[in-house]
């Protein structure tokens, strides 16, 4: 889905609103997000940043075939992840020989290893929420890495499921307690141009397999022989693709 051009001229800040309706065309189907990325990314160099996940959720994960930096270096021509979480390093390197992990902080410093290269893509997989500052981080990336890396790909966690919307009429909240932000695709895309980023497509996916009432929607639409669509409040996550702009 790409944003429509008034919407453009809002995130630019050329045009400003209290109340702006944002239009959101969307008639795709919401895949499991470790299989879009995969498919996305199939065949490319892949940067991976944050790429190890809470340490408690790991082993589940990789049972599942749902640890993204597990099943993004099995499909890449050539993946680098990087993170900060040395006891989580040293876990995957120990239990499933994990050997294309560095420990850094990608953007205090250009690291030789990412800047030597060039990358189809750097992946964000449900990072930019756990990051006290978002733009800054984002414009660390652009000005330390604006030749090596073609496309930036960020995941976050939708605010408005109906899980999260769910909760809210019952005046609660569910939420990884690690968590600084929830983002809707409006507020993604700001945060992406302010950081010197050029949004070019927003998906949406999921984290977790369709619930009963999704399941339900998408065996009867099949049956009737109509494409499965949802609407993307069904999505638990988010997914743009950015392009660095030159400076």
């Amino acid at each position: 889905m790409k944003l429509d051009s008034q919407t453009i001229q809002y995130l630019k800040g050329k045009k400003f609103s209290n109340s702006y309706t944002v239009p959101y065309p969307y008639k795709e189907s919401i895949p499991n997000r470790v299989e879009f990325l995969c498919d996305l990314t199939k065949g490319k160099t892949v940067l991976h940043l944050g790429c190890l996940d809470h340490l408690p959720l790991i082993d589940d994960k990789v049972n599942r075939g749902q640890w993204l930096h597990k099943e993004l270096t099995r499909v890449a021509s050539h993946c680098l992840g990087i993170d900060i979480d040395t006891e989580a390093l040293e876990y995957v390197q120990s239990k499933y020989k994990v050997n294309n992990i560095l420990l850094g902080d990608f953007t205090q410093q250009k690291l030789e290893a990412v800047s030597s290269k060039k990358w189809d893509y750097a992946v964000l997989g449900e990072l930019l929420e756990h990051i006290d500052n978002p733009v800054a981080y984002l414009q660390s990336i652009a000005t330390l890495y604006s030749g090596c890396i073609d496309r930036i790909v960020i995941t976050v966690p939708n605010a408005w499921t109906q899980t999260t919307m769910s909760k809210a009429m019952q005046s609660s909240e569910i939420i990884n307690t690690d968590h600084r932000y929830w983002f809707t695709p409006y507020t993604l895309a700001k945060v992406m141009t302010r950081a010197n980023l050029e949004v070019e497509e927003i998906y949406f996916a999921n984290r977790v397999p369709l619930n009963y009432t999704q399941l339900i929607q998408k065996k009867l639409l099949t049956l009737i022989g109509s494409r499965p669509t949802y609407n993307f409040t069904f999505a638990s996550s988010i997914v743009a693709v950015g392009k660095i702009k030159i400076q």
